[in-house]
């Protein structure tokens, strides 16, 4: 064989294993390009579910708050109301009108605030909140001759436990 032939052959021999081996790192470069894809699909995914998971608690913290804030007035309007019924006091700081409407008010943002929590708490939260609300439905209205007015101080002190017992839950909820 002869140089030319010799060289000839040496750079056909080159080109198939050089192509060869230019395909399989372009190969291998396009696998290492998946994976590193797919590792970048699922930590987006992650971040997603993080950031939703946030967003989550937040509005679970957010309906805590407000929940709790609406039943400690509550019970604050059912105070002022029973006193107001049972005393007769005069010469309040509001007219006795407002704290009866204070008092129906302060119901209703209670049962709004429970309603947030229905959605969106877990069922320790539900479970609690649903006890703060069955508290406050079982404070009654004062009788004509104030002879439940003992009962009524004990029932709107059960509420005030339970929205202590709700909070406990609640921030036990929220550390998880």
């Amino acid at each position: 064989m002869d140089q030319g032939w010799a060289a000839l052959l040496g750079a056909a021999i080159g080109a198939v294993f050089g192509g060869g081996a230019a395909i399989t790192a372009a190969w291998l470069g396009r696998s290492g390009l998946k994976v590193q894809a797919q590792a970048m699909i699922q930590q987006t995914d992650g971040q997603a579910a993080a950031t939703r998971e946030q967003w989550r608690r937040q509005i679970l913290r957010d309906s805590c708050i407000e929940f709790v804030e609406a039943s400690r007035s509550h019970v604050h309007a059912i105070r002022r109301y029973h006193a107001l019924v049972m005393f007769d006091q005069q010469g309040l700081d509001r007219d006795p009108e407002q704290i009866r409407r204070n008092y129906f008010n302060r119901g209703t943002r209670t049962q709004s605030a429970g309603l947030v929590l229905e959605l969106e708490g877990s069922q320790e939260v539900r479970k609690a909140a649903a006890r703060v609300l069955e508290a406050a439905r079982a404070v009654p209205d004062l009788s004509e001759d104030h002879g439940n007015y003992a009962d009524a101080q004990e029932k709107t002190q059960h509420m005030w436990e339970a929205i202590n017992e709700f909070v406990r839950v609640a921030r036990t909820r929220l550390t998880l």
